[in-house]
């Protein structure tokens, strides 16, 4: 073979090598980016962390929420969902609910979220309130938060169920949802479970469990209710309203045991004690 050919050749095998070292190393390059990038929203958490809690610095949610709000800007799923819930609750800076609304979203659409999170989306689709309303989305993201015990989400999902809004009408979910908010605290939830019970939607009529409802969520300052109450009980037995208002009490006694929702913040990390350091024994 001619020795310029040879030296094609060589030359040939010699730019397929680099082009194929290059094709190489891109996802290796792209690996140590991401790791970098990573790298970066870990630290900016940690210092948010420390600017949250106090930690050997005093309080300081308006540092915190800048520096949880730039690891959020990098794509980390946490930094965006407590970033959300920061400026929807007004920590470190006056209550946002859009900005609140987007940084929840985003961090819900990679999997990052809480009961009261995925409430707040879906009802802000529901109300049509910062984001154009949606019935479909209320539902898909009320469900979520309704399966994981939201109050607030389950009168929410309810309220769509009644009233036949971003999918069929299913009165019994609906009543099943008010009773489990009811039985949560909610007044509004207990009024509306009271009169389902006492109309017979959803279920077979039943005065008791209706007058039983509605005079807890009177209880609670619901005027409404204690109306309902009121003209419930001129259509019932003294039987029904000796069974009512037995069923009433117990039911105090149920909802007094619920608790609070948790706020949207910054969960504690899980670490081992650092052992304390010994005093140092005087020299002799």
């Amino acid at each position: 073979m001619p020795l310029r050919h040879r030296r094609a050749i060589i030359r040939t095998v010699f730019q397929l090598a680099g082009i194929l070292t290059f094709f190489c190393f891109l996802p290796l390059a792209g690996l140590c980016g991401a790791q970098a990038e990573d790298e970066i929203a870990q630290r900016l958490k940690g210092q948010a962390y420390r600017a949250y809690y106090g930690v050997d610095q005093p309080v300081n949610y308006a540092r915190a929420l800048h520096l949880y709000r730039q690891a959020a800007e990098r794509g980390d799923a946490e930094a965006q969902f407590i970033t959300g819930g920061m400026l929807y609750q007004g920590q470190g800076i006056d209550p946002d609910k859009r900005g609140g609304f987007k940084w929840l979203l985003m961090a819900a659409e990679q999997g990052k979220v809480s009961p009261e999170s995925l409430a707040i989306v879906g009802a802000m689709y529901l109300r049509g309130s910062v984001v154009p309303q949606n019935y479909l989305e209320a539902r898909k993201w009320l469900a979520k938060a309704a399966a994981q015990g939201n109050v607030a989400a389950m009168n929410d999902l309810a309220y769509l169920y009644y009233n036949e809004l971003g999918g069929e009408r299913d009165y019994k979910k609906a009543l099943e949802l008010y009773e489990k908010a009811a039985l949560r605290g909610d007044a509004m939830a207990q009024a509306n479970t009271g009169m389902m019970y006492a109309s017979g939607i959803g279920a077979g009529i039943d005065r008791a469990k209706g007058y039983a409802w509605y005079s807890l969520a009177a209880s609670r300052g619901n005027t409404t209710a204690a109306i309902n109450r009121n003209s419930l009980m001129t259509n019932m037995s003294w039987e029904e309203l000796n069974r009512a208002q037995a069923l009433s009490l117990e039911l105090y006694r149920q909802v007094e045991k619920m608790t609070e929702p948790k706020p949207i913040a910054p969960e504690p990390p899980t670490q081992p004690q650092l052992a304390q350091p010994q005093p140092t024994q005087p020299h002799k």
